[in-house]
Formats: C-alpha cells, structure tokens, sequence
C-alpha cells in the first residue's frame, strides 16, 4: 500500500486562494486512502527542493480535525 502525500504548501495555497473545491477533493481523497488503511503523509519541501515528512495520519478523527484545522483559514463564500 502507498502512502497518500499531502503537500502542505499546496493546501497553504489553496486555504489564501480560498479554492474549496481543491480542499476538498484532496480531503475526499485522504479520506478514502485512511478509510482503506493507508496513511495520509503530510510534507514540506526543503529550500533545496527536497521532501521531508513531518508528520503522519492514520485514524479518521485525526484526518477530521486536520482538516477542520485548514477550513478555518478559509472564507466562506
């Protein structure tokens, strides 16, 4: 099984870009891959353009309150 990435500068740029829609399809899919047992990789790129991970999601509840984590820095339309 392989891990599914998030790219955390992605999600930055989407939260001031307010872009719901790419939110949450990077969410429906996290949610699919803790769902069927994988985990969700969180990482960060190096200035010398490497990727490290920095942190790991296993469970459903720590997916939702990542992701609630993220929504609050996005408007609402």
């Amino acid at each position: 099984m392989a891990d599914y990435i998030i790219n955390v500068a992605e999600i930055e740029e989407y939260q001031m870009l307010n872009d719901r829609q790419s939110l949450d399809g990077i969410f429906r899919r996290a949610q699919s891959a803790v769902v069927g047992g994988e985990v969700v990789a969180l990482v960060r790129n190096n200035p010398n353009g490497q990727s490290y991970r920095f942190n790991e999601i296993s469970t459903l509840e720590d997916l939702n309150e990542y992701k609630k984590n993220v929504y609050k820095y996005v408007k609402e339309d």
